[in-house]
């Protein structure tokens, strides 16, 4: 993994990997690492905490986590560590969605279905599991898989992260598809199968994910239905029955997200932040978030920074 420096407009850097890797798994103590350091996850995440106590902000909402419990951070989402134990340590399982569709094409187990059967990945918000019973068995799960990505990585240049070649994938796939399987039966909503009419759901997340990440493109409705290949309106019918939103209130909500974190986790000027977002102009930025929120940009940064 490496931490990508963002363009001097932009002053959220994005963690992506390298090297052409689609997966990797990382352990460190936790207060060891930048804390207070503003990172946007560029890839779908398994975060456990193997030991300690630490408080983690994503998006807005704060979590005061202990040893067994397990965040699923979802590609775009922000996120930053405030505070630690000296003892809190951390396993990360960080993957590209891609890396499902091509186990299943080379005749393996693995669907890209299966993140949006499970809904762990959350595109509206980050799940937080606490491992009571199945602590042991993650636990060893994820020390076996950081073991064997140690065993079939390689250094990538002389920086200090690995790649694993995509001819040793389908080990670390193998403990991927487990540790997934163990982290749906820690919730009862989550280990519940889906209708068999799941089509709609499907595509909403899809979308949704999709939007999580390319929230500074503003792209319409049409261009994600393009890339999902549908039509835009076959896609606003499948959004609307799953969620009760209309794709392009979703963007909207993509969008104030965006703004919230810019104002509360940075110090650009709102001059800036607009800019960023593709608006004309601060002021009809300013016009954008009081119709969104009832407040002034100024005022969502200080609530923002409260909270």
């Amino acid at each position: 993994m490496a931490r990508q420096q963002a363009p001097a407009s932009d002053l959220i850097p994005k963690t992506v990997l390298q090297g052409g890797a689609r997966l990797f798994v990382a352990s460190y103590v936790v207060r060891d690492t930048e804390l207070d350091r503003v990172w946007r996850c560029g890839f779908h995440a398994l975060l456990w905490l193997n030991g300690g106590r630490a408080t983690l902000l994503c998006d807005g909402e704060r979590f005061e986590a202990q040893a067994s419990s397990l965040f699923c951070l979802s590609p775009g989402q922000v996120y930053r560590w405030s505070a630690a134990e000296a003892t809190t340590r951390a396993t990360l399982l960080g993957f590209e969605a891609d890396i499902f569709t091509a186990g299943r094409a080379q005749g393996g187990l693995l669907d890209v279905q299966l993140l949006h059967d499970l809904p762990l990945f959350r595109a509206g918000g980050t799940a937080v599991l606490a491992a009571d019973e199945n602590a042991v068995t993650l636990d060893r799960l994820f020390a076996l898989c950081r073991r064997r990505y140690l065993q079939l990585s390689e250094p990538h240049g002389g920086r200090s992260w690995r790649v694993l070649p995509r001819s040793q994938e389908g080990v670390l796939l193998a403990y991927l598809h487990v540790i997934l399987a163990e982290a749906a039966t820690l919730a009862p909503a989550l280990a519940a199968p889906l209708p068999s009419a799941s089509t709609d759901l499907r595509l909403s997340r899809l979308f949704r994910l999709h939007a999580g990440q390319r929230v500074l493109e503003r792209l319409s409705v049409a261009a994600y239905a393009g890339l999902l290949h549908v039509t835009p309106d076959h896609l606003t019918r499948a959004v609307r029955r799953s969620t009760g939103q209309t794709p392009s209130a979703w963007l909207q909500e993509q969008l104030l997200t965006e703004a919230r974190r810019r104002l509360a986790l940075t110090d650009q000027p709102v001059e800036q932040v607009a800019e960023t977002l593709n608006f004309a102009s601060a002021s009809q930025f300013s016009r954008w978030v009081r119709v969104h929120t009832g407040q002034t940009p100024r005022q969502l940064r200080q609530q923002g920074r409260g909270n």
